[in-house]
């Protein structure tokens, strides 16, 4: 397996300060709620008072919010009928936004302003916080907390200009990684829009990288919904483990040139109907991927079955594209196939994709950036699926 590596900044830790708001803080702000499941009509842009951090926890003035297909899928209603043992369930109304990143405005008591974080700071809100005690954190699986509440998830998220967290759950933006010869220059320009995109998809996918899929170098990798967040973000990441050839399906032709820019080097469309046969055309051998990561579900899922190569590593965190699909069993013990779930990230894992960014190692692509009062036509932009990676709220 070959490891991504990043040296990782720590999260803040907390000892004693005062709340650090001022007289001309504003009282109010625009967040996005949402009361009811349906389309993306649904989602109501109000105005509330601005939250005040109590002892521990931090206020971040919200500059880029990315839209995932988490959020999708909670408007929706689809995630009412998921529950994990020991996590809060779904509530209404509910604030979305699972990635965010700002800058802090206020510090609750017992933040401390010397080693840790500091007003003015920018900072990454990580999307999978972990309590540190329940059975799964002491186990060394974070990633599987069910005691942490998950911004956008099970606690307020970043459709809002202002949110509080509490202080371990924010990453202070780090400065880039420091050679002999100076600081390494970073490939893209580090701006809000990127530092909002680089924890849920890069975080999830680089935990089915490294830990599910355990990519060494030269493996073939398939990729499905290779246009997606994801998709993008796999595309980079298996690029960085050492994958080669990085196989990348779609179904719009006209997004072939995007996704050979990110790093794939072979772009299919899936609606072909010898698509299996393209597929393993361009593998080692014609026995097709070493590693399939799928990002859709459904009846992407079964075509990972279906042109895996034997012993191959199949690696599942998606359901856009179906919750259930009909498996031959002889074919997989067969093929003497790993079906792996995979799911979120750990804390150490969010704070490697956020050095790799700062770094200029991963560049997230970006389709759209529009105002929070355009929240509905973001969500109708990523339903539609015309664009290539993220689409992003600026409140």
């Amino acid at each position: 397996m070959a490891t991504i590596s990043g040296t990782t900044p720590a999260p803040a830790t907390a000892t004693t300060t005062t709340n650090t708001s001022g007289p001309d803080a504003p009282q109010t702000m625009k967040c996005v709620q949402l009361h009811e499941y349906g389309g993306p009509e649904v989602l109501k842009v109000e105005t509330q008072p601005v939250p005040t951090p109590s002892a521990g926890q931090v206020l971040m003035r919200v500059r880029a919010t990315s839209v995932t297909w988490w959020d999708l899928a909670f408007r929706r209603g689809y995630l009412k009928q998921i529950t994990v043992p020991g996590r809060r369930g779904w509530t209404l109304p509910f604030q979305l936004g699972r990635e965010a990143a700002g800058e802090i405005a206020a510090l609750g008591a017992g933040v401390n302003t010397t080693i840790g974080l500091q007003v003015g700071d920018k900072v990454v809100m990580m999307t999978c916080p972990a309590c540190g005690h329940c059975p799964f954190c002491t186990q060394g699986y974070d990633n599987l907390c069910i005691r942490a509440d998950l911004p956008g998830h099970t606690a307020p998220g970043g459709y809002a200009e202002y949110l509080v967290l509490r202080a371990e759950n924010v990453l202070k933006v780090p400065e880039p990684t420091t050679t002999a010869t100076g600081k390494t220059p970073q490939s893209q320009e580090l701006n809000w829009e990127k530092l909002a995109c680089c924890l849920w998809s890069y975080g999830t996918v680089l935990h089915m990288v490294d830990q599910r899929a355990r990519i060494r170098p030269g493996d073939c990798v398939l990729i499905t919904g290779a246009s997606s967040g994801m998709g993008t973000a796999g595309i980079q990441l298996a690029k960085l483990a050492g994958a080669n050839p990085i196989i990348g399906l779609t179904g719009s032709p006209g997004k072939k040139q995007a996704l050979l820019d990110a790093g794939a080097d072979v772009v299919l469309n899936y609606r072909d109907d010898d698509v299996q046969a393209q597929i393993r055309k361009h593998t080692p051998g014609g026995f097709g991927p070493d590693v399939v990561l799928d990002m859709v579900g459904g009846h992407m899922a079964t075509l990972a079955i279906q042109v895996a190569r034997l012993g191959a590593r199949i690696v599942m965190a998606a359901v856009m594209g179906g919750r259930t699909i009909e498996v031959d069993l002889v074919t997989v013990f067969a093929k003497h196939l790993d079906l792996l779930g995979s799911r979120a990230s750990t804390r150490e894992e969010q704070a490697r994709c956020l050095k790799l960014l700062v770094d200029g190692k991963i560049d997230p692509l970006i389709s759209d950036v529009l105002p929070l009062d355009d929240v509905a036509r973001a969500h109708e932009l990523l339903e539609q699926g015309t664009h290539v990676g993220k689409v992003v709220l600026k409140p």
